[in-house]
């Protein structure tokens, strides 16, 4: 899904993992961002990310939860070019 969406957005897609605060069971901070090579003065952000600390509610693993960062980063990039209307 990573070279899918860098493909489609023609930028760079990556996740980011780190630990939350310090010992035993405090979780993980997950972050999906794309990166896009823009030409100075571009309107375009140079990244967009989402962030969501796991474990959560909503996801039982931590690819289900990866998995779902990536679909909402799509989102939030289709929001950057103004499709955000193709979701609905």
């Amino acid at each position: 899904m990573l070279r899918a969406l860098s493909a489609l957005h023609s930028g760079h897609a990556g996740v980011s993992i780190l630990p939350l605060g310090t010992g035993f069971g405090t979780g993980l901070s997950v972050a999906a961002q794309m990166a896009f090579e823009v030409l100075p003065g571009s309107a375009l952000p140079q990244m967009v990310t989402v962030v969501k600390n796991w474990p959560c509610v909503t996801h039982k693993t931590l690819v289900a939860h990866i998995f779902s960062l990536l679909y909402e980063l799509d989102y939030e990039i289709s929001k950057v070019y103004k499709n955000e209307q193709l979701w609905k």
